[in-house]
């Protein structure tokens, strides 16, 4: 893969205020992974170990609280809950077109926020906002379900 792991994570909010040390661990620590269009990231039901940076491609959401059809367009975090929680995907995610990402595995990245109590609480705070989107949206949902 050709691309700068650390400029992919830096155009991310939740990666903003890790400094470059931070940074060289984060990008040492992830994994890069190709996609082929129509091939699944992950699926709703698997466990989650860490979280992936789409750099390049677009990638096609479903599942619950996943408008249909919903659309991922780097620069992207996918799947960021995997970072902090050790529970299944909700879920499913496949490339719409070929697609790069970086895959960043849970404990690597646990392990620098437990050595920086303030990024721990500004990535905690990051989020804490897009949980509070994310059941904005199934609340929206609800209504459908309902009888």
């Amino acid at each position: 893969m050709a691309f700068d792991e650390s400029g992919a994570f830096r155009a991310l909010e939740l990666f903003a205020d890790f400094n470059d040390e931070q940074m060289r661990l984060l990008s040492f620590a992830s994994e890069a992974v190709s996609l082929r269009m129509g091939e699944e990231l992950f699926s709703a039901g698997a466990p989650a170990n860490g979280a992936y940076v789409l750099v390049e491609g677009q990638l096609e959401v479903s599942g619950e609280g996943a408008a249909e059809g919903f659309v991922i367009e780097p620069p992207a975090v996918v799947g960021e809950m995997g970072l902090m929680l050790a529970r299944p995907r909700a879920q499913t995610v496949v490339a719409r077109r070929a697609s790069e990402l970086l895959l960043v595995p849970r404990e690597p990245f646990l392990k620098i926020l437990r050595s920086d109590a303030a990024l721990a609480e500004s990535v905690a705070n990051t989020l804490r906002g897009q949980l509070a989107d994310y059941l904005d949206r199934v609340t929206k949902l609800a209504p459908r379900f309902s009888g």
